[in-house]
């Protein structure tokens, strides 16, 4: 073997032993190790995905009872005991108030009219009592600015109910929420305290209402939902309301005329849905079939879960206040003043969310939380539930802290 080819084989081993022994390249990055499978699946935590609360809270509040996100893309606080509506912009600068009184929930229509039910001062008989109220302001006749709208009482208990005459007890009558759907009709849930006779006008006091675009009653739900029942298709208490026609503003908002409910009465089912059909000669209300899910293979928990454990057929919940639905993701959010809690669940009843395709888990992942307190991830009676689509925001309206609080999902978080 001549001189060069003795120089070549020697050079070519030594570079077969360098590469061999050294994990790194010329350019200082790691060799790729040859013994390890492709691809590589990273850790699985399961724990790490969960909602994460945003800072600054928002204050100044004194007990806000609801918290919208509107078509508008602004959000409304119905600042319960200030006695006004809040209008802010996403991050939390306030645009403007109005006065209402004693708001407690909020909706918003596609007009861009806000929809509150709150309370009304009315002299009947020389004396001065408080009704129930719906109150409609006109953003748009001024340019969305709130401190220069007027709050207009479009509906006032009982006064929307032909030959219904005026009770004492009118003044224990409460709306409780307000819905509204892709056409500008609403719903407006009600309780009181006269739930025996189904047939006098308007229905039993623990009733949802329907009413047209135009203010105008048209028909309680009496025939669909019992006033004090305890199954799933019950009115008994209702606490909050809401429908699939939800913010933001697009062409296919969902025109389904069904609804998702919250009542905290004794009933063995205390967040319910309704599906809304129609014939040729009728209509109907009932219990929606696709919230009966409990597959055990997919989920740990669900909607309709009872809890038995203190002898009694009883919900998960204690006392839900609000339910809301985010149409991006099929989300059903609801807020338990009872557990200080906010619970999420698929759009067919499983609480949690799909497991991350790296991970081990093959059944949603709960996310919900809680606790009673001020700090992070707690509350002390959250009332009011809504959710920002752009951002995928969750915003809480935590009344006994006096505070909106905001979260959003881990696995969202940029």
């Amino acid at each position: 073997m001549n001189d060069f080819k003795k120089y070549s084989a020697i050079l070519f081993i030594l570079s077969f032993l360098m590469i061999s022994g050294c994990k790194e390249t010329i350019f200082g990055e790691k060799a790729p190790n040859i013994d390890q499978q492709f691809p590589v699946i990273p850790p699985t935590d399961a724990r790490s995905i969960e909602f994460i609360q945003a800072v600054p809270v928002w204050t100044g509040f004194n007990h806000p009872e609801d918290v919208m996100v509107g078509y508008d893309n602004l959000i409304y606080v119905a600042d319960t005991y200030n006695n006004r509506i809040v209008q802010l912009d996403i991050n939390g600068t306030v645009l403007g108030t109005i006065s209402v009184p004693k708001p407690v929930a909020i909706a918003q229509d596609r007009k861009l009219d806000l929809l509150v039910a709150g309370r009304k001062d009315t002299t009947v008989g020389g004396n001065t009592i408080s009704l129930a109220c719906l109150y409609r302001i006109n953003l748009y006749a001024v340019n969305h600015r709130i401190s220069e709208a007027t709050a207009k009482a479009v509906v006032v208990h009982p006064n929307y109910i032909l030959g219904r005459t005026f009770r004492v007890s009118d003044s224990s009558q409460y709306f409780t929420g307000v819905a509204t759907l892709a056409d500008n009709s609403y719903y407006v849930t009600r309780t009181g305290p006269s739930n025996g006779d189904i047939t006098q006008p308007g229905g039993p006091d623990n009733n949802i209402l329907v009413f047209g675009s135009n203010d105008k009653f048209q028909t309680p739900l009496t025939s669909y939902l019992t006033a004090t029942g305890t199954g799933k298709a019950s009115a008994n208490m209702l606490t909050g309301i809401t429908t699939y026609a939800v913010p933001p503003q697009r062409a296919n908002v969902d025109t389904r005329r069904s609804f998702l409910t919250c009542l905290k009465g004794e009933n063995s089912f205390r967040v319910q849905g309704m599906r809304y059909s129609s014939g040729r000669e009728d209509v109907a209300y009932l219990p929606d079939p696709n919230l009966d899910f409990s597959d055990t293979t997919v989920g740990h928990r669900f909607l309709y879960d009872s809890d038995p454990t203190d002898g009694t057929v009883q919900s998960i919940f204690v006392s839900p206040e609000d339910v809301t639905y985010t149409a991006d993701r099929g989300y059903i959010l609801v807020v338990d003043s009872g557990t200080d809690s906010l619970y999420q669940f698929t759009s067919n009843g499983v609480e949690g969310i799909l497991p991350p395709t790296y991970s081990n888990d093959r059944k949603n992942i709960i996310v919900s939380f809680g606790g009673r307190g001020n700090g992070v991830k707690q509350f002390n009676d959250p009332m009011g539930i809504a959710y920002y689509q752009p951002d995928k925001i969750v915003l809480v309206a935590d009344a006994g802290n006096n505070r909106i609080v905001r979260f959003a999902l881990s696995t969202d978080i940029k």
